[in-house]
């Protein structure tokens, strides 16, 4: 037991045998009383405010805490640890214990969950024993999150954003939540497990209509690039013989534009995810001839996507784009990626670059006013397939759904 000095405690008052000690801290004007506890089997002191000035209310509430702490020691759980642990601490301890038996994919959208949602939402919160009802508050802020009413400048809403979150997305992260706060408990952090269950999105009858491109939208969107790619540098003189004037891209501007042009085309003809077209490398791509004899392009999509390791069959056409960037790029090797920048890297998104298209164009939103992005070439793709009688189950599959 710490020394009683006056130089720490003041007014110290010793209960259940030395094992509780309540005292105020010196120098105050109103002192809070404060507990200094021993609990059978843990090791040191735990030192907590009553947060009262109640002599007769302290001692109350000092000898709760003292019974409470050796019931919950009995259970397993740390005590030392878990009345002042912040979610957003706890996270860090989870994710550590949890981070190599995760799949790449799995590690994204765990951080990705955690650090847009989780944290400015349960970051601050104690996770002991978290409320029930403010647990559940927090699907009522997750549906409202991309209201553009809670946003001062809807230009900072994410292109990809969408006003309603998907039920599957929703249930997704109450597993998430779930398997975070078993864990605690299991380990000993939490006293119980909160009830999670994500609310049922209400959402208006009829079919909700993702946003694509119609056939003759998306010539315009292919024209365009293939103008935006044949653009030249144009040099022009000076008056009476001065300096050269020089506009158009330069070489950079110029293997962005067909890298670009080329990623589009691609995901128009295969119905892959982005995060699958992201992590493609030139080992996972190759030519087959199919049952007429045609050469067909064929990808084999990495495990550590969303739905795992697939093969996928591309439109006819789709091996002239890949060819194009083999030529393009300057990393061609088994383990380089085919959708890789000049140094090789991986271009995070194409879907800036597909705005600022789709504005010059005016085709951002469709006639219901939904924001088109990259990943809408996917449904592209998928109406393009039905309409040429390719049977469902097979579109299915070969779209990893």
């Amino acid at each position: 037991m710490p020394p009683i000095g006056q130089g720490f405690y003041e007014n110290a008052y010793r209960l259940k045998d030395g094992a509780i000690v309540l005292y105020t801290r010196p120098g105050r004007n109103k002192p809070i009383w404060q507990a200094c506890l021993k609990v059978p089997g843990v090791i040191g002191y735990i030192i907590k405010s009553l947060k009262t000035r109640d002599l007769n209310q302290a001692l109350t509430s000092a000898e709760d805490l003292f019974h409470d702490l050796k019931a919950e020691q009995k259970l397993g759980i740390d005590v030392r640890i878990a009345g002042n642990l912040k979610f957003k601490d706890f996270w860090k301890r989870f994710y550590a214990v949890h981070e190599t038996g995760l799949s790449e994919h799995r590690q994204r959208l765990h951080k990705g969950f955690v650090n847009k949602y989780f944290i400015p939402y349960f970051g601050e919160e104690r996770i002991s024993n978290m409320p029930d009802a403010f647990v559940e508050q927090y699907w009522d802020w997750r549906i409202n999150y991309h209201n553009p009413e809670n946003w001062e400048d809807e230009g900072d809403i994410p292109v990809n954003a969408v006003r309603i979150p998907a039920q599957k997305t929703l249930d997704m992260e109450a597993g998430m939540l779930r398997q975070i706060f078993r864990w605690g408990k299991r380990v000993g952090f939490v006293k119980r497990e909160p009830w999670i269950k994500a609310t049922k999105v209400k959402r208006t009858k009829g079919v909700e209509r993702r946003p694509t491109f119609t056939e003759e939208e998306w010539k315009r969107v292919y024209k365009n690039m293939r103008e935006m790619a044949a653009e030249k540098i144009v040099t022009t003189e000076g008056k009476d013989g001065g300096r050269l004037h020089r506009s158009g891209p330069h070489a950079l501007h110029r293997f962005q534009r067909e890298l670009l042009r080329n990623y589009l085309l691609f995901m128009a003809n295969s119905g892959l995810r982005p995060n699958e077209a992201r992590q493609l490398r030139w080992q996972d791509v190759r030519i087959e001839k199919d049952s007429e004899g045609k050469p067909a392009l064929v990808v084999e999509v990495a495990p550590t996507t969303k739905t795992g390791a697939r093969t996928v069959v591309c439109r006819e056409g789709a091996q002239v784009y890949v060819e194009r960037l083999r030529k393009l790029s300057h990393h061609t090797e088994p383990g380089d990626l085919v959708f890789g920048n000049r140094d090789g890297e991986p271009v995070e998104s194409f879907n800036k670059s597909f705005e600022t298209i789709l504005t010059t164009l005016g085709l951002l939103n469709d006639r219901w006013g939904k924001r088109r992005t990259v990943y809408r070439l996917r449904h592209f793709y998928c109406t393009q397939c039905l309409l040429t009688g390719i049977p469902v189950h097979i579109l299915a599959k070969n779209m990893g759904t």
